[in-house]
């Protein structure tokens, strides 16, 4: 009796090739078919010949390109990883609704060990066994047949040929659907498994994205401190140290604030303190990536670049080239080199075993032992807070026990597996806990009015999805990223004693306070709340310009 294995099964790399195509089309770009299906502007049987035609065009594609580039001794290792990429990409698009471009390439390589462990599930490891492993075990189990070097080679250059025929066929016969397709659907190139992914890696990695040979761009080299700050500074006995204390929020939306008309109470600490509230303010990006080194920069969204911003100084340089101590503090997965070139603390030196289990801290501990950096010396402080805030998808490890005032909640990173309710909850538990975060720095601050006048702005990096449309985390390209993750919180507080001395009317802020704004802003507008003189400066920009009384 024959016994059957997979080991027993023999096929020519062609062969091999064609079911590696149809494996990638078929079983990994569930989000494609899904589009697809839902924007098939035929009805009927040409709707379905068209996804039958889509279907075999990306087959051919795929096919054709493993022809150009499988070699005998690194076929099954190419396929092998392809594969096993594939249902990890496959899995975090169906699950997140993510897409894959320059940006979240960048992201996902960016990422640290904290949020990769954050992001296991059981749900993605099932995954990753049935659509990864399983697969991947039974192609490395089929032999592949090869013929010789001259017909092997000649046989690539008559399937490549038919693979181009076929190909053209199809666009060819539905020319006028590919194409209303493609031009409506500008996402459908990002959307293709593992195409999207492995072309932005490779120029990723390449450096492609990276500007070479380019001088560092130093900025405002006129700057200086204007009459509003020089004259108090000159009266050393009636002048205090000034603290301006920046506040980057991470993934907090403004849609789930309270301030902004959030049904949930989810602002109960920052509703009872004296602060200004912006309630229309757009990110620059949808990511960490793009949106921390924008906000501090003098491009715009518009013209914005992540290389140029790296190599070209921002407003923490600025700051510091006028005499200001400028301070960097992290509880995230780094400051994107925004603070390359001003004084960072390691996180060693300010981690505590109160808000801290292993290597995970809560944002409290941003204010562990900050006392010893602003009593140091006579100049004026810039102290940034980068938060971990609201990162998802483990909202419920953004927060303490005692803030989980919102329930049911979601206690695990499969999105997928809670109810719309329970996310929700956990992401609003996170919010309320950064509303306690902010609280105790203004009432850190407050605390030590005797020596310093102070003030403190929070904004976020950008929004979040939470499952609306089906669309989970941020991350998505800017013309297609709903509003969730593009707009964010802006605040502001001053201290009496500083918005005496930086002669700031509130109430004009209060009555501003409804108009839109972008990070864009913030450049200017920490410049001109701090009084620094530059022809970078555009006093248009700044939302403190229109109320000051001097």
């Amino acid at each position: 009796m024959t016994t059957f294995s997979v080991k027993s099964w023999t096929l020519s790399s062609t062969l091999f090739n064609l079911l590696t195509a149809v494996l990638l089309v078929s079983l990994y770009n569930e989000p494609l078919w899904q589009l697809l299906l839902g924007t098939n502007q035929q009805e009927g049987w040409q709707g379905y010949l068209f996804i039958a035609s889509f279907f075999i065009f990306l087959v051919f594609i795929f096919f054709l390109l493993l022809s150009l580039i499988s070699v005998k001794y690194l076929h099954k290792p190419l396929i092998i990883s392809l594969i096993i990429s594939a249902a990890m990409a496959s899995y975090f698009m169906s699950s997140y609704g993510i897409v894959f471009d320059k940006t979240m390439i960048q992201n996902t390589l960016e990422t640290d060990s904290k949020e990769v462990v954050d992001l296991v599930s059981p749900a993605m490891l099932f995954n990753f066994a049935v659509f990864g492993l399983l697969p991947a075990i039974i192609l490395a189990c089929i032999k592949v047949r090869y013929q010789t070097l001259f017909k092997e080679c000649r046989s690539r250059i008559g399937l490549i040929i038919l693979s181009v025929i076929i190909i053209a066929a199809n666009l060819g016969l539905f020319y006028k659907d590919y194409s209303s397709t493609f031009r409506n659907n500008r996402e459908i190139r990002n959307m293709i498994i593992p195409s999207s992914y492995v072309y932005y890696t490779a120029k990723y990695l390449s450096g492609a994205y990276e500007q070479r040979d380019t001088k560092f761009v130093e900025i405002a080299q006129d700057a200086t401190l204007g009459a509003v700050l020089t004259n108090t500074a000159n009266d050393q006995s009636a002048a205090k140290k000034l603290v301006t204390v920046i506040v980057v929020g991470e993934t907090a939306r403004a849609q789930n604030f309270s301030l902004n008309g959030y049904p949930k109470d989810t602002n109960p600490q920052l509703a009872k303190l004296d602060i200004v509230n912006f309630s229309d303010t757009s990110a620059c990006g949808t990511s960490t990536a793009v949106s921390l080194p924008c906000m501090f920069s003098v491009l715009e969204r518009d013209d914005f670049d992540t290389w140029q911003a790296n190599n070209t100084e921002n407003v923490l340089d600025i700051l510091k080239r006028v005499g200001f101590d400028v301070l960097w503090r992290e509880n995230n997965s780094g400051c994107k080199g925004v603070c390359a070139r001003v004084d960072n603390q390691p996180k060693s030196f300010y981690m505590s075993e109160q808000f801290c289990e292993e290597d995970r801290c809560l944002d409290e501990i941003l204010l562990t032992r900050l006392d010893e950096y602003m009593s140091q010396g006579d100049a004026n402080k810039v102290i940034v807070l980068h938060q971990n805030g609201s990162h998802g998808p483990s909202y419920y490890k953004r927060y303490p026990k005692a803030f989980e005032k919102f329930t049911p909640t979601c206690q695990t990173a499969d999105l997928s597996s809670c109810s719309k309710e329970s996310i929700q909850n956990s992401y609003d538990n996170s919010i309320v806990y950064t509303d306690f975060f902010l609280a105790q720095v203004v009432k850190y601050l407050t605390e030590r009015s005797e020596s310093y006048d102070s003030a403190m702005l929070y904004i976020s990096d950008h929004g979040e999805s939470l499952g609306e449309n089906n669309i989970y985390l941020h991350g998505l390209p800017y013309y297609m990223a709903p509003d969730m993750q593009k707009k964010v919180p802006f605040i502001a507080w001053l201290s009496q004693g500083y918005k005496e001395r930086l002669k700031i009317d509130q109430q004009c802020l209060v009555d501003k306070s409804n108009e839109a704004l972008t990070h864009g802003n913030l450049f200017h507008s920490v410049l001109g709340l701090l009084d620094v003189q530059t022809k970078s400066y555009k006093a248009d920009k700044d939302i403190f310009s229109n109320c000051r009384n001097i």
